[in-house]
């Protein structure tokens, strides 16, 4: 399993002092960092976040204040012929409807679940919410949830996502 993290502050302040191996960065929208990010890290894993459905990037944050579930199936389509397997971004809570968006799509896009445990885990069937099947990453502390960050991540603007062993094979 690996970590990756992921932050709307300063890359160098909030990543000061941690070993990182993969980073979530925003290509557009307000928190846009996805240059800082690799200038900051070249040899870490990059996932490219497209907050706004502009088709850019290889994942897709499908929120509140970001694209709508509903069009999580519209926007892998249209990725999938330029990136392999790009990302699904959404709370775990959703599973049932991002997965009724993606249909056919399901086994050609990577999940990400956020599910903000205090704990590093993949989602799955364990964690209730209609899950089916394993996520393929799983965001489970955030500084927006308060009391999910514990020891050296406390404190910090970041969020934490643990990876399954092939989330970046291509």
């Amino acid at each position: 399993m690996g970590t990756m993290f992921d932050t709307v502050g300063d890359l160098s302040e909030t990543f000061k002092g941690l070993e990182v191996e993969a980073v979530a960065a925003y290509v557009n929208g307000k928190f846009a960092n996805v240059a800082a990010a690799k200038a900051k890290f070249p040899h870490a894993h990059l996932l490219e976040i497209d907050v706004s459905g502009q088709g850019v990037g290889n994942a897709g944050d499908f929120e509140a204040g970001d694209m709508p579930y509903r069009e999580a199936g519209t926007w892998a389509r249209k990725r999938i012929a330029h990136v392999h397997r790009p990302v699904v971004y959404f709370q775990v809570s959703s599973w049932t409807s991002v997965i009724e968006a993606l249909g056919p799509l399901r086994d050609q896009v990577r999940l990400w679940t956020a599910h903000y445990t205090g704990r590093p885990h993949l989602c799955s069937s364990a964690c209730g919410f209609g899950v089916h099947g394993t996520a393929d990453a799983t965001q489970w502390g955030s500084a927006q949830a308060r009391g999910t960050l514990p020891g050296v991540y406390a404190n910090r603007n970041i969020d934490v996502s643990m990876t399954s062993d092939t989330f970046w094979a291509v």
